[in-house]
């Protein structure tokens, strides 16, 4: 069962990494950052099974398969069966170009709040490509998430905390799917060796 739970400081003034499920996602990149607290998003834990944070707001068993044995804190959004604890459902109000406002959810961006939350005073941001995760999820209606991320980068910026992206973004061409079309695959050699998206083409972060 979840235990309800409102995030500590526990991690004040430290630098923490967030591991997003991104195209520069590697072990190698995530190895480089085991001196700070980590946290590792959804299937990026697969890279960091040693991370301090496990962060998937969704139930679904096939998020959580990747984390089974993780033994750091592990983090969900709905009350429910799993041994986690339940911080509520994370949203983000976005205020898309054009006026429109948009409420969000997004495991990335939560853990962003969360490491704030506990007081980080850095935060290195691995494995996101915000352009690239909205175009891959576009077809599914979904869209904010570079709005959104721009938002809280800059929003925690002026509270004083320093937020940095780290690890190669591979500069791949990606266009929107029509309805019920397929995404077209993209080729290996675009990605850095054993990069999540050789793994599975479906998430630019998160």
């Amino acid at each position: 069962m979840t235990t309800s739970w409102v995030v500590p400081q526990v991690w004040l003034g430290e630098t923490v990494a967030i591991l997003g499920n991104g195209a520069a996602m590697t072990k190698a990149l995530a190895d480089s950052l085991a001196g700070y607290k980590r946290v590792a998003v959804n299937r990026a834990v697969r890279f960091a099974p040693s991370a301090d944070m496990f962060v998937a707001l969704d139930p679904d068993p096939q998020h959580w398969a990747a984390a089974e044995g993780f033994s750091g804190l592990r983090v969900c959004g709905v009350e429910c069966d799993i041994d986690a604890l339940y911080a509520g459902m994370w949203y983000e109000t976005v205020n898309m170009p054009g006026g429109a406002r948009l409420h969000i959810r997004n495991n990335f961006l939560a853990a962003i709040r969360i490491a704030a939350l506990a007081g980080a005073s850095k935060i290195l941001l691995a494995g996101v490509d915000a352009p690239l995760y909205d175009e891959i999820h576009a077809h599914t209606g979904f869209s904010g998430f570079t709005e959104g991320l721009a938002q809280i980068t800059a929003e925690l910026r002026a509270q004083g905390v320093e937020i940095e992206q780290v690890g190669a973004v591979p500069a791949v061409p990606m266009r929107t799917a029509e309805p019920d079309e397929a995404l077209p695959s993209v080729p290996e050699s675009a990605y850095p060796a054993g990069s999540a998206l050789l793994a599975d083409h479906e998430d630019g972060a998160a």
